[in-house]
């Protein structure tokens, strides 16, 4: 059953998502605010500015409007003083004459303002002294209408006031003289004047205070506008900052926590989950890490594109079978892990038999001979204390078993798997160290012949002194070391012993027999192994012809023509080549005419029935004929009877090895061997 709750990381996101919205709602309201003062602040400049810039105006239009007073002001005193310029020749009599026919109003006496306010008329006057001694006082009356007209279709109100504070004419006749004036300046309005010049006075202009109620409207739409567009762009981009950060946040906890192919969980959300789960649960759980076997081998011969595929088919396939209260994910690239609940152990077995079942379901094309192999290690959570991390290792440690073993498809995890791991991770280290403190040493097992009964030679055999465990044989460790490939240091090492005996052995004068050293299939990996081997015989000076390398049957399975070279090019430097193990296989007739060796040691399992085998009998006695047609000398290894001996010595076999003639030796006790060249007699 496919589990189907939300992730405990994905309400944690949420969460997060939440917190993030609550800081960015108070982030606008105090933008808000701010926006709020700022467009105050740029309220209270805009009405300064349109204030100023009124006040402006009004003085330009004060201005503009005195300069029309002044024309007309200047077109009646040119005409009044045309009438002084004609009468001041005249005697009093004759101006008076000419003054009245005109229709000029004039005084002999008193004295007149310039100009006057005489009823609706500004009344212009001058003093004439004409050419007899005396003078006269001419007027010149202009209706206040001819100002009125100046200003006709001008919306604006002024006033002309003489030097001494007398309104002489008003466009608006609301006021009532200076006292009007000044008490409404002081409530509601300004006052704009613009000096006439030459004693006339100043023009005022009138304005009511503050701006029109249309411009002050305009300022607050323009400002409502302003701050409305400023809000709903803020809102607009606060929408767009969530919704980007939901999308980025999205697509971090996507790499952070989930597998672009497959879509399933990935290892880092895995482990969040499955901790989750442990600390609030009862159940028994299990941890599986399913492996794809060979998957590597699977692209290169299918291609990626295959690969994924099957890849997606083993993420459609596990999430059906993960508990509600279970997960599963991605662990790494040919990997998948699960935490699933189980109440019977037995029930368990079951759901893993199907899975392996389903996943096996997977077609490879019909021409191909592949068949899916999973791999699955299996531990069981049965302590509460351990993180989740301690459960995933030993769920490792169980798939790296079960990989090593070749035994089976699933294996539940055991703390003798993980000592035997472990051991075998320090296993490089620990070998070194032996090397360098002389824990590996040799025994010699001594070689005799059939047919004379002296001593012929000897295979030196490892042995290992190990500081905890003692003394252990060949079959305890060669194993192991093959797995990790240390046997070529180790063959090296034997070598080196062998070469360094021989050579003491030639400087003390003692007879010297040819020693056969083991050599594994390693070697053939190694391109200039020959040149090893020559190069550390030859550093120690010793006789190529006593030096025999044997190489197992095995080893001739896998590359003949190779393997026919490096031999050739041993023999041609003198060593002894010998086929270990001959019979074990199933080619070793066959090998014979394809490489040339010097000694065929047949396996103890070639002879161990003679005595009641008859068939076996006619064989090995064909063997070691058709052995002494190629000039090859045979040798019986692991003779453990009397019967045994009688028969190979009477087919004609050359020579013998075994626990019926001498186990293996301590160097010293084959020295004393060496010494004594009397013939046996164990026959």
């Amino acid at each position: 059953m496919e589990n189907k709750d939300q992730p405990v990381a994905g309400r944690q996101d949420s969460h997060r998502a939440g917190q993030l919205t609550g800081r960015v709602i108070l982030l606008s309201l105090f933008l808000i605010v701010m926006l709020s003062i700022f467009f105050q602040q740029f309220y209270r400049k805009l009405e300064q500015s349109l204030w100023e810039e009124k006040q402006g105006q009004l003085q330009y239009l004060a201005d503009q409007s005195a300069q029309l007073v002044i024309q007309q002001i200047h077109e009646d005193q040119r005409f009044l003083q045309s009438l002084v310029d004609q009468i001041a020749s005249l005697d009093r009599e004759n101006a008076q004459a000419l003054l009245d026919n005109a229709g000029i109003h004039w005084e002999e006496t008193g004295l007149y303002p310039p100009i006057a306010r005489v009823g609706g008329s500004l009344r212009y006057s001058a003093k004439v002294d004409l050419i007899d001694g005396t003078y006269l006082t001419i007027f010149h009356a202009i209706p206040t209408k001819v100002y009125d007209a100046l200003f006709d279709g001008k919306p604006l109100t002024g006033y002309w006031i003489n030097p001494e504070g007398t309104i002489l004419w008003q466009t608006d006749g609301g006021l009532d003289g200076l006292d009007s004036l000044a008490t409404k300046a002081d409530e509601s309005i300004q006052l704009f004047t613009s000096e006439l010049g030459n004693g006339l006075g100043q023009f005022v202009l009138v304005a009511e205070r503050g701006l029109a109620d249309s411009v002050s409207l305009a300022i607050l739409q323009s400002f409502l506008s302003m701050a409305v567009m400023a809000l709903v762009i803020f809102f607009l981009f606060l929408v767009y900052l969530l919704s980007m950060d939901h999308r980025y946040g999205r697509t971090l906890w996507r790499l952070a926590y989930e597998d672009t192919l497959t879509k399933l969980p990935n290892k880092n959300l895995f482990e969040k989950e499955a901790k989750q789960r442990l600390q609030h649960s009862r159940d028994s759980y299990a941890v599986m890490i399913l492996d794809i076997r060979k998957f590597k081998l699977i692209n290169n011969h299918f291609g990626y594109g295959f690969g994924d595929s099957l890849l997606l088919h083993c993420a459609k396939v596990i999430p059906r079978y993960v508990t509600r209260d279970g997960l599963c994910a991605r662990f790494s690239g040919d990997s998948f892990i699960m935490l699933v609940s189980y109440r019977e152990k037995a029930a368990l077995h079951r759901r893993i038999a199907i899975i392996g079942e389903e996943l096996r379901r997977f077609a490879f094309p019909k021409a191909s001979q592949f068949q899916l192999e999973i791999l699955i290690g299996i531990s069981l959570v049965d302590e509460t204390n351990l993180q989740i991390n301690s459960y995933i290792d030993r769920a490792l440690f169980a798939l790296s078993a079960l990989k090593e073993t070749k035994q089976g498809w699933y294996l539940f995890y055991e703390e003798a798997l993980k000592d035997q791991l472990l051991e075998e991770s320090e296993l490089e280290n620990v070998f070194g160290k032996a090397l360098r403190s002389g824990e590996f040493f040799i025994q010699i097992q001594p070689k005799y012949s059939f047919a004379t009964g002296r001593l012929i030679g000897g295979e030196a055999l490892v042995r290992w002194k190990h500081p905890e465990k003692g003394l252990l044989t060949p079959s305890q460790f060669i194993p192991l070391f093959e797995k990790h490939n240390l046997l070529i240091p180790l063959d090296m090492y034997v070598l080196k012993l062998v070469c360094k005996l021989l050579k003491r052995w030639e400087e003390e004068g003692k007879p010297l027999l040819p020693i056969s050293v083991n050599q594994s299939r390693a070697h053939l990996l190694v391109t200039d192994y020959e040149e090893s081997l020559v190069s550390l015989v030859d550093h120690f000076n010793v006789d190529h012809h006593l030096m025999e390398f044997e190489l197992t049957e095995t080893l001739f399975l896998h590359d003949m023509t190779h393997l026919a070279s490096v031999l050739t090019t041993l023999r041609s430097q003198g060593f002894l080549v010998s086929l270990d193990d001959f019979g074990s296989g199933y080619s070793s007739l066959t090998m014979l005419k394809d490489v040339q060796i010097d000694v065929i040691k047949m396996d103890q399992g070639f002879f161990t029935d003679l005595t009641s085998n008859e068939q076996g009998r006619v064989v090995i006695q064909h063997v070691i004929a058709m052995a002494k047609d190629l000039g090859i000398t045979t040798i019986a290894e692991g003779v453990e009877s009397e019967e045994q001996a009688r028969m190979l010595a009477s087919m004609g076999c050359d020579g013998v090895q075994g626990y019926f003639y001498s186990q293996p030796l301590e160097v010293s006790e084959y020295e004393q061997l060496l010494a004594d060249d009397t013939p046996r007699c164990f026959l």
